[in-house]
This record gives structure tokens, sequence and C-alpha cells, in this order.
């Protein structure tokens, strides 16, 4: 029952943020984007590119049995083939078009090595906040292309997850304190990687 409380706030939330149904990233669950430093060399339109995120995840050790499997599907259902929706970021939101339209909403993000690091809050439909997922994510730009990684959480969020709670500021944390490698709670997937290229 609690956890049904939980969703009846954020259903609030949105009532008292008014969002619609269009692709502004400022019309999402958590209202307006907001601007961030740290985030703004990723700003833009971006497309999923098949071929360069199917060589990143060779590079990172994917299975030739995996990678043949996501040919395969690729090939057997090509309106299926894009392994990730296209973004559009703006400030600390990451909207995917379409229907259902997707979004993550960055926080806790720090500079990590040649990466940029942290959190999101992951709706797989932005109009549907009650189905929230939660989720590293790593952003790197390699040559003029965005190098997203992201480790997601099964399952909604625990009820007492203090980033539920009190969402931390945009940009926070640090390389030192950073836990992605080893997150607390249950049912971390791995990192998967996708590549992205600049819409022209």
């Amino acid at each position: 029952m609690p956890m049904l409380y939980r969703i009846a706030s954020i259903l609030i939330l949105i009532a008292i943020t008014g969002c619609g149904r269009g692709e502004n990233p400022g019309s999402g669950p958590f209202g307006p984007s907001k601007k961030s430093a740290l985030l703004s060399p990723f700003a833009g339109e971006w497309t999923c590119d098949f071929e360069k995120t199917i060589e990143a995840r060779q590079a990172a050790g994917t299975s030739d049995d995996e990678i043949e499997h996501l040919r395969k599907f690729s090939s057997d259902h090509p309106q299926f083939s894009q392994l990730h929706p296209d973004l559009n970021i703006t400030g600390d939101v990451a909207v995917s078009p379409g229907i259902p339209s997707s979004e993550y909403r960055f926080f806790a993000m720090h500079q990590h090595g040649d990466k940029v690091c942290g959190k999101a809050w992951h709706h797989e439909d932005r109009f549907d906040p009650g189905d929230m997922s939660k989720c590293y994510v790593r952003l790197m730009l390699k040559e003029k292309d965005l190098h997203l990684e992201v480790r997601m959480q099964e399952g909604l969020p625990e009820e007492e997850d203090p980033d539920l709670k009190f969402l931390p500021p945009t940009e926070s944390g640090s390389a030192t304190d950073c836990d992605a490698e080893n997150p607390s709670g249950p049912d971390w997937g791995e990192w998967t990687t996708y590549v992205f290229s600049r819409k022209q």
C-alpha cells in the first residue's frame, strides 16, 4: 500500500507541473529541464548507430553469440533494429521521441575520468510516472559520437530510496565516492553500451 501512496504523490507532482504530451524536454514528470554545464557538451539530437554500438560492445567483451543474436534479430525484424531510440538531450533531461516517449532524468552527475558519471530516473513512458526505473549512467564523447553506458535496476524503485525522497542536484557526488561499480540494493543489471551520432 505505501508504494501506491508514492505513485499517487508522483501523479500529483505531474498535475502541479502540468505535463503535456509533446517531446519538449521541459514537459516531463519532473518539470522543466535544468541547465548543467557538465552535461552541456552532450546537448542536441542523437540517433543510435547500430554498427558503432556493436563495435563498442565487442570491445567491451560482449560474446560473439550475443553479437550474432543482435545481428540476426536486426535482420529478421528491421522495424525493431534500432538498439536504442533517438535522444534529444537538453540540460539534465534526455528525451526519446515516439509513442511512448521515454526519458532519462540525470542527477548526481560528476566527472569520473574521461566520462561523466551519475544516475538517472528512467521512464519507458514519460507520461506514466508510476512505472519508473533507476539506473546508473556514463556519458562520453568519442570522435564526435556519444557513448552512453546504462546500468539498470530491475523493478520499481525502493520506497525508502533516498534518491527518490530527496532528488540530489544534477551535478553532485565525485569519482571518490561513486558507487556505480558496486551499487547498493538488489537486482542491478550489467552495463549496456549504446553509441549515438549527431543528427544532421
